[in-house]
């Protein structure tokens, strides 16, 4: 099961302005009990599951980014209820607490300023190299590298 990380996001592709709920399908499994919640900004995690280890056993990749300050953040897909675009949205904990969630575009920008991506980049990573998804089986390609030499 999975939870859903809930915000207004801006699609950047109709321009249109999600509702604060799940229909954004902005899903994670950072908490260890999902259920299929909604985490609004507010939100306070357990500090069992906002540790790196945890983060990276709930689905997500580091991506090598620095932290600037002591803030964690996330990358993680959405998709636009209005016109079923695939966007990108960035998480970010302060602490235990879910200090924002905003539309992102996924560029080396937003890669370097995060700590972590969901592992489902590996579709952007294949369809920027051109190759089958079964290219990324374990032993293929790391999907973060292919990211930030890839993007723009």
């Amino acid at each position: 099961m999975y939870d859903y990380f809930v915000a207004k996001l801006a699609c950047p592709n109709c321009g249109t302005v999600s509702a604060a709920d799940s229909s954004t399908n902005l899903q994670t499994h950072i908490r260890d009990d999902a259920r299929g919640i909604e985490i609004p900004v507010g939100f306070e995690l357990d500090p069992l599951e906002v540790r790196d280890q945890d983060i990276e056993e709930s689905g997500y990749l580091p991506t090598g980014g620095a932290r600037s300050d002591d803030r964690t953040r996330l990358l993680a897909p959405w998709v636009c209820p209005t016109c079923n675009h695939e966007n990108w949205a960035r998480v970010t904990l302060a602490g235990t607490n879910v200090s924002a969630i905003e539309a992102v575009a996924l560029d080396r920008a937003a890669l370097a300023g995060a700590q972590f991506i969901a592992e489902s980049c590996f579709v952007i990573s294949a369809q920027l190299l051109g190759r089958p998804l079964a290219d990324f089986a374990p032993g293929g390609p790391d999907p973060v590298a292919v990211l930030r030499k890839l993007l723009p």
